[in-house]
């Protein structure tokens, strides 16, 4: 736990070096954020994840990994796309190659949290900021556990990065590169729909649907259950049929939506399509996590925690544009009660250090990437 707090830390301080460190003098009015603080951070956040030996469901990957026969892999490999045939593909590449174990873990970190912090570095009106809710949110830590989920959204960051630039192709290139990692990927196929104005009468529509989704989930079990084998997830009603999650999980996920009611008059009436955007997969993230309290946590919050990202960038973007006193409160008591939550889900929900193990940089070299128990 003293690890990852002081990763956390680090990165924070290494961002705000990246917005205030000049390397060469910044014309007027121009943003410069350095990128080589941005690598290091990269390379801090992935280390550390590629190190680890155990975490949640490193385990069953790592054991699936070391089972993986490369004779005749490809000839014999499920091509649905619930089978998530390109996490397959990637892996037997490593695999063919020689590549360890410890270092198909590396490999998946540091594409993932390489994919998540150029995102942030490119999109974040507040990169500290951002980079203190990626770490207290639980966005970070989600990438030791559901490493093809993950993966995926990192790859459809990417995508989304490419169609703010106005490459249309290269996104839907990379929305079908991650759909092949992981199914639910599909639902990035909403982000050309999803720039509207927040709080005009689509916003309503979203809500409002995400409340009658929760009340109406029971009597539709069987219609989704019917919906995720089509997508290749095999499910049964006993799985949405469990505790919903956690509620303080969903507080946090819906305190942006929240403020942006309470401000919207200020902070939508010159928005951008980027931060509309961002805005509106923010919200939608906060109305799955709602959705996941009536007792689908195997289910909708997965689902959620595709959009989670969304949050550490539309905060940081509020509070600087709401700016004045109530920005400065707003500031402090994002900072204590983010970190309450940090400090509640590592140390009391799901204590961070029992069911976490990592390697040493002096072992992992020791071993050159090997095969680490």
């Amino acid at each position: 736990m003293t690890d990852l707090i002081v990763l956390s830390l680090t990165s924070v301080f290494l961002a705000w070096c990246a917005d205030h460190v000049l390397f060469k003098p910044a014309e007027p009015g121009t943003r410069h954020r350095q990128l080589f603080f941005t690598l290091v951070i990269i390379v801090l956040l992935a280390g550390f994840a590629g190190l680890r030996t155990h975490c949640n469901d490193t385990g069953a990957y790592r054991h699936g990994y070391e089972l993986l026969q490369t004779n005749g892999y490809l000839e014999s490999l499920n091509w649905d796309i619930g089978a998530n045939p390109l996490f397959n593909v990637f892996n037997y590449c490593l695999k063919s190659r020689g590549v360890s174990t410890q270092n198909f873990l590396m490999f998946w970190a540091f594409l993932t949290v390489g994919c998540y912090v150029a995102f942030c570095h490119r999109y974040a009106a507040s990169y500290p900021l951002t980079l203190f809710l990626l770490c207290t949110t639980g966005t970070y830590t989600f990438c030791f556990a559901g490493i093809k989920q993950a993966a995926a959204v990192g790859i459809a960051l990417l995508g989304v990065m490419l169609f703010l630039r106005g490459h249309t192709l290269g996104y839907l290139l990379c929305i079908a590169v991650a759909t092949g990692i992981h199914p639910y990927s599909l639902m990035y196929l909403l982000v050309p729909f999803a720039r509207f104005r927040p709080w005009s009468r689509n916003t309503y529509v979203l809500l409002v649907s995400a409340l009658l989704g929760g009340f109406l989930l029971q009597p539709l079990l069987g219609t989704i259950v019917n919906i995720t084998t089509l997508l290749g997830e095999e499910y049964s009603v006993s799985s949405f049929s469990g505790e919903g999650v956690n509620i303080f999980r969903v507080i946090v996920c819906n305190v942006p939506t929240v403020l942006s009611f309470l401000y919207r008059g200020k902070l939508f009436r010159d928005s951008t399509p980027e931060e509309n955007l961002i805005m509106n997969l923010t919200m939608l993230n906060g109305a799955i996590m709602f959705i996941a309290l009536f007792g689908t946590a195997n289910y909708f919050a997965r689902l959620a925690n595709y959009f989670v990202i969304f949050q550490t960038l539309s905060l940081p973007w509020m509070l600087r544009k709401i700016g004045g006193k109530d920005g400065r409160i707003l500031t402090i008591l994002m900072l204590i009660g983010y970190t309450a939550y940090f400090l509640y889900g590592n140390l009391v929900a799901i204590p961070f250090d029992s069911d976490f193990a990592r390697l040493t940089l002096e072992e992992y070299f020791a071993l050159r990437g090997g095969n680490a128990v």
